[in-house]
């Protein structure tokens, strides 16, 4: 007979294992990003900020502010590095750096709180944005480690071309993946074997010894963990597409030069292929497609691609927008 220990042991055992199971797949897409930017800090002067932040409305902040006249100085102006305070956690994914965000924001002068810019905090207006380490680092370390549905404000201090400084109040209403994050599967015979870059995850491609597929197909290259995405989604993804001649050729479009593109997963509005390519598939996943005509541009074209095309595309599913 089980003693009353063992029996609690096993007990919690399978509730581990159940939390395992039911975790929130939103969550578990982002399980073992390695972050790009190092962790927010917080500071005494941050810490003497107050927002107030009603639903639906531009939040109002109070803090010491510059008066030459009483000689006062703003306590903002004394930071030296960047200052975040979080007043609501959220709970959905967190950001790490190197990722689109869709937050509503409002934008103070350090020295004088004067509103330099904001959205409606309503929805109707949220900034959609790449923050990374290479372009943007001191916004990036200052937001990394907040999760989606946090409410959080942030001061930069002064520099040359910004004397007076920023104090940022921002709500992350979405965070998207970096780039594609799961197991990464076995190579398909007939399809070109995807490469990446470490620090990135940009992908690229080995030119194949084989002919091109006659026929649409697509494999998946690094498996997600992420809910599965449906016709009729909108996602957000970043994608490499290929012509394939009768060599496979450079890239001839890419959203990794820019930022990730978002479409709604709709036959009509995309080419047929690309909508087969990941329909079905989970976010965070990466795939490969090869594209016939028929399944692209078909006798027509497109710009740049010639009549009776083959396609290929390496595509991360990054997150869906509903």
């Amino acid at each position: 007979m089980k003693s009353v220990r063992q029996i609690a042991v096993v007990i919690s055992l399978l509730a581990v294992l159940t939390g395992c199971a039911s975790a929130d797949p939103k969550l578990a897409a982002f399980d073992g990003i390695t972050p790009a930017c190092e962790k927010y800090v917080g500071g005494a002067e941050i810490d003497q900020v107050k927002v107030t932040a009603e639903k639906g409305k531009i939040p109002t902040v109070d803090f010491i502010t510059a008066d030459p006249a009483n000689n006062v100085e703003s306590n903002l102006a004394k930071i030296k590095t960047a200052q975040t305070k979080v007043y609501r956690e959220g709970t959905g994914p967190m950001f790490t750096g190197d990722q689109l965000v869709i937050a509503e924001y409002a934008v103070f002068s350090s020295t004088t709180g004067q509103v330099l810019g904001n959205s409606q905090f309503n929805g109707t207006d949220p900034v959609t944005e790449i923050f990374d380490k290479a372009n943007s680092p001191v916004y990036c370390s200052a937001m990394s480690g907040i999760r989606e549905g946090s409410l959080f404000a942030f001061a930069t201090p002064a520099q040359a071309d910004d004397p007076e400084g920023r104090l940022l109040v921002l709500e992350f209403k979405k965070v998207f993946l970096p780039h594609a994050n799961g197991a990464v599967q076995a190579p398909v015979s007939g399809l070109p074997q995807v490469v990446r870059v470490p620090e990135t995850g940009r992908p690229g491609l080995v030119q194949p010894t084989f002919d091109k597929p006659s026929e649409f197909k697509r494999a998946v290259v690094i498996e997600g963990k992420g809910e599965t995405v449906k016709l009729g989604d909108s996602v957000t993804v970043h994608y490499s597409g290929w012509m394939w001649l009768d060599k496979l050729g450079g890239t001839f479009e890419s959203s990794w030069d820019s930022r990730p593109a978002t479409f709604t997963l709709l036959k009509g509005q995309l080419i047929s292929g690309f909508v087969k390519a990941i329909d079905g598939v989970k976010v965070g996943s990466q795939v490969i497609a090869v594209m016939p005509p028929a399944d692209a541009y078909g006798e027509s074209g497109n710009g740049t691609i010639p009549a009776n095309t083959t396609l290929l595309f390496v595509i991360d599913v990054l997150g869906v927008n509903n």
